[in-house]
């Protein structure tokens, strides 16, 4: 049992209001967390504002310490993703292993991405006696939530681009991944220093508190989490006239022609599928396919998926995929199968748990106008075909188009995709589910000085400065 409390300027703050925690793997008791009450977190807020040491920090030693801190504690971190999350332990690895590179690379990320900020003719009148000046400064307090289906990456991507650009951070993470974000806030306090520390809050505390408190004494909201409550934040930030970016729901649609190598197609798709129990905003949810080659891939991909071995990940080293986070969520998927011609999966869930499922295929007719629009969040993908120009309309009426992705050798057909799809994440030839460290996130119209800015330039305040030049 693991009991996690929040990190308050550097020091750690217990609460009585306490909350248990059940590991989705066993339904166990896996951690307890001490949450803030409404008042207790206005008071973060308000000691977080007074703090003006808001200068980029040029230092990547803090960074360095704390990579080597993941390291010293690998198998820890991995076990208790595992035990939070029920991810198997291939997937547990890989989201400690590129926290490590985020820490090391970080430095090299920057030095590719910082620009000189930019400048042009201001041509009105005056002319070149003018000049426009893109400029920035840190927001200076930023308010930021993350949720439960990627945990250390996502709180690591926060925090470090937060403080790295200048800013002051209160962060709410996940209660349910509790346990996880204790062992980061022991790296976090030996590898940071106090100056730092400063700047950094990790405050457990309800959601609804939590994004009512930093709409009042926040200079930016990022709000990452479920697409139910992007628009009512969003407005709420508009009438507080805070500025606010959301990250919601997303998946992958998946595009395959002719020309594809079907076996590597079918590969990746599955991969897609299955990665982190399907609980990634970048899982793989539908997949169209030409009509030739349309059995072919449907072939190779259903024997994959026929193989998988779902079971606890702490028992069976072979498991392929693991629980869901919930019940519920087994339940809905099993619903929403139930409305299609299903293709592979079971109906009901499994002995180990009412929250381990199979991954559910179901097959789609191409006029097909519904399953898009499922509220869906786990293993389950559609797969239908697709003649002509049948295609361009898929991506046309995806909802959530985090990624639209293309398996094709017809750098005609790849061109026509790109100028077609709307998605701010396009990918081609490649595995949707593997994101860089780096990588921008655009789920939403709203967020980000544009759809897919990094997130360096998210957390900086951009405005134009007009002045004559001398």
């Amino acid at each position: 049992m693991i009991y996690a409390n929040s990190l308050i300027a550097g020091n750690i703050v217990t609460t009585k209001h306490v909350q248990t925690n059940f590991s989705p793997v066993d339904n166990i008791e896996s951690s307890q967390v001490s949450l803030l009450t409404q008042a207790e977190l206005s008071q973060v807020f308000i000691q977080a504002k007074k703090i003006k040491n808001r200068e980029i920090k040029s230092d990547y030693s803090e960074l360095d310490n704390l990579a080597r801190y993941l390291k010293n504690n690998y198998l820890q971190f991995i076990n208790q993703i595992i035990k939070d999350a029920g991810f198997t332990k291939k997937d547990a690895q890989d989201l400690v292993d590129c926290s490590i590179e985020f820490c090391e690379d970080y430095h090299l990320h920057l030095n590719e991405i910082i620009k000189d900020e930019m400048t042009t003719s201001f041509s009105f009148k005056k002319g070149v006696n003018h000049k426009i000046r893109l400029a920035s400064t840190p927001f200076g307090l930023i308010a930021a939530t993350t949720p439960r289906n990627t945990p250390l990456i996502t709180e690591l991507t926060v925090i470090i681009h937060a403080l790295w650009s200048g800013n002051v951070v209160v962060l709410r993470p996940s209660p349910g991944v509790a346990a996880t974000v204790a062992l980061l806030i022991d790296g976090l306090k030996k590898s940071f220093r106090s100056e730092t520390l400063a700047r950094l809050n990790i405050a457990f505390s309800d959601a609804k508190d939590f994004v009512s408190t930093s709409l009042e004494y926040s200079n930016l909201l990022h709000y990452v989490g479920s697409t139910k409550y992007l628009e009512g934040t969003l407005v709420a930030g508009i009438k507080k006239g805070v500025k606010v970016l959301v990250d919601g729901d997303g998946c992958s649609l998946v595009l395959v022609d002719t020309t594809a190598n079907i076996e590597e197609a079918a590969k990746t798709c599955y991969r897609g599928l299955i990665r982190c129990n399907g609980e990634i905003c970048i899982s793989v949810r539908v997949i169209v396919v030409e009509q030739s080659v349309y059995e072919e891939f449907s072939a190779k991909f259903l024997s994959l998926v026929n193989k998988t071995i779902v079971s606890p990940p702490n028992d069976n080293k072979k498991s392929l995929m693991g629980p869901l986070f919930s019940s519920a969520q087994a339940e809905n998927i099993l619903n929403v199968a139930k409305k299609y011609k299903l293709l592979s999966g079971q109906l009901n869930p499994l002995s180990y748990g009412q929250n381990y499922i199979s991954p559910v295929v179901v097959e789609l007719k191409p006029t097909d106008r519904a399953f898009l629009r499922e509220s869906l969040f786990g293993p389950i993908v559609g797969i239908s075909s697709y003649q002509g120009n049948g295609w361009k309309r898929w991506l046309a009426e995806n909802p959530i188009n985090l990624t639209d992705v293309l398996f094709s050798q017809d750098e005609g057909f790849i061109e026509e995709f790109l100028n077609i799809s709307k998605s701010p994440r396009k990918v081609v030839n490649a595995d949707p589910t593997v994101e860089s460290v780096f990588e921008p996130w655009g789920a939403f119209l709203p967020s980000g000085w544009n759809d897919v800015s990094y997130w360096y330039y998210k957390y900086r305040n951009y405005y134009q400065l007009v002045r004559e030049s001398k």
